[in-house]
């Protein structure tokens, strides 16, 4: 598809400049006409509960915290109800 970008409304502009033609329009296809209201956080809370358990002790609480986008106090909240006392 022949693409005039000069003429693009300003989300899709912003999305070709950012993507590429090709990936703007596959946005296009999929999502036109939806009303989009991305969540604030990339990752899934319950995701990040279980990576975090993954992860830690090998990273720190703040590694963690800022690799997740989530914050030092909730992340070591997170691992002292999450993880079993050892014996």
């Amino acid at each position: 598809m022949d693409v005039d970008t000069d003429a693009l409304q300003s989300l899709y502009k912003q999305l070709n400049d950012l993507l590429g033609t090709e990936e703007m329009l596959k946005f296009y296809h999929e999502f036109r006409g939806s009303q989009l209201n991305p969540p604030m956080k990339l990752y899934d809370r319950d995701g990040t509960i279980a990576a975090i358990q993954s992860h830690y002790p090998k990273l720190s609480t703040k590694e963690l915290a800022n690799k997740y986008g989530y914050s030092q106090r909730w992340v070591k909240r997170v691992i002292s109800q999450h993880t079993e006392p050892h014996d």
